[in-house]
């Protein structure tokens, strides 16, 4: 959500178009990166629209939609559709602005219904002339589909189906801090903390995740670099005898856009993954990368 009071009248609408292609080294997050069937080119599509009834220096509303598939010719059964709706909202008071937003998703692989998640949050932030501080708090309803559901195309829309182990709700709190370098520039540092109940035990986990991020915006571009460290504690163990799981996951990504006219973007991006688990089998490293083109229209404002 944004901190910032509106710099003038924004578009009442805009809209996305994102088509990229890249190389994944480990799209099954198995344990062996050197297996085969883990590495797969992929090719991706993205568009989104956005409206905003309520837009001015102190109050904002928005609604998104958006579509998306990605496609992996090495790996078919992973082949991505998602479809979401989101709402937004924020008020800039004197000293504080206060937000809020919900949105819901869902999720084919290989065109059968596999994941839907419903997530709503509520802010505080506070805006100052060099910084700015963000208090979230989450709350998601994430449904998984159990494996034998055969739910294609717009049945799965309209029928989840039935929720498997790994379902569960998350509640999370997070802290940002923004360090603004002027002309969209900025230096954030950020903490989140939360807990997942499943419907299983063993997937029943408390988490902590800082990071760090930076994006620059010199004339016609956009430079963008984040690190995160996640560590989970779950309540039960996998195996009798072997202890409750500890996991930590660490992420490094970058991406580079140039403007290549009025509304045209090329893009850049890399990305690095890897979990360490007191459970071998569950490891995983991972690297990505790929380029991007993105178009965007907006409203006369």
């Amino acid at each position: 959500m944004r901190v910032a009071r509106v710099a003038g009248a924004p578009p009442a609408w805009d809209g996305r178009l994102r088509l990229g292609a890249g190389y994944d080294s480990n799209a099954l997050l198995e344990s062996n990166p050197d297996q085969a069937q883990s590495a797969t080119v992929s090719y991706n599509g993205e568009a989104a629209i956005g409206w905003r009834p309520i837009a001015n220096e102190r109050d904002f509303v928005k609604a998104t939609g958006t579509i998306g598939y990605d496609r992996r010719p090495g790996l078919d059964d992973l082949d991505t559709t998602k479809f979401a709706l989101g709402v937004s909202g924020a008020r800039q008071n004197d000293e504080i602005t206060t937000g809020g937003s919900l949105s819901a998703a869902r999720y084919w692989l290989d065109g059968d219904g596999a994941a839907a998640e419903l997530r709503g949050g509520v802010s505080l932030g506070w805006l100052r002339t060099s910084s700015a501080d963000l208090l979230a708090l989450e709350l998601a309803l994430i449904h998984f589909n159990e494996a034998n559901d055969d739910l294609q195309g717009v049945e799965g829309l309209f029928n989840l189906g039935h929720a498997d182990d790994r379902s569960g709700t998350l509640t999370a709190l997070a802290w940002r801090h923004w360090w603004r370098l002027g002309d969209g520039s900025r230096i954030e540092g950020a903490v989140r903390s939360g807990r997942f109940f499943a419907n299983s035990e063993i997937e029943n986990y408390a988490l902590i995740q800082p990071w760090v991020a930076v994006r620059f915006k010199p004339e016609g571009w956009d430079l963008q670099a984040k690190a995160s460290v996640e560590g989970r504690v779950y309540d039960a163990e996998r195996t009798p005898g072997d202890g409750a799981e500890n996991t930590i996951i660490g992420a490094l990504s970058a991406s580079a856009d140039r403007r290549l006219g009025h509304s045209l973007w090329l893009g850049a991006y890399a990305a690095l993954s890897a979990r360490d688990s007191t459970y071998d089998e569950r490891d995983y490293e991972r690297w990505q990368v790929g380029a991007r083109l993105t178009w965007t229209i907006a409203s006369e404002e």
